[in-house]
């Protein structure tokens, strides 16, 4: 019961961090990129420990789109 309690604690502690990365996206802020990739790398040891290939697929992803998004951040405004 406490393994699965931590396992657990894992997978809402990446859920915090990316809900909390899209929040502060919204308020465009550039330091979202670094809470959402931190959820993301969270979310891909959740995936891992839990076997759940899909998870680990999707955050790899995203977190592969939180650093195109931190290095584009701006580049549309600059011209």
């Amino acid at each position: 019961m406490i393994k699965y309690l931590n396992i657990e604690m894992i997978g809402w502690l990446g859920f915090l961090l990316i809900f909390f990365g899209y929040y502060f996206n919204a308020k465009k802020k550039l330091y979202c990129f670094y809470i959402w990739g931190i959820g993301n790398i969270v979310y891909i040891i959740y995936g891992y420990i839990i076997n759940a290939i899909p998870i680990m697929a999707m955050s790899v992803f995203v977190l592969i789109m939180n650093v195109y998004g931190y290095y584009n951040w701006g580049k549309e405004e600059q011209g």
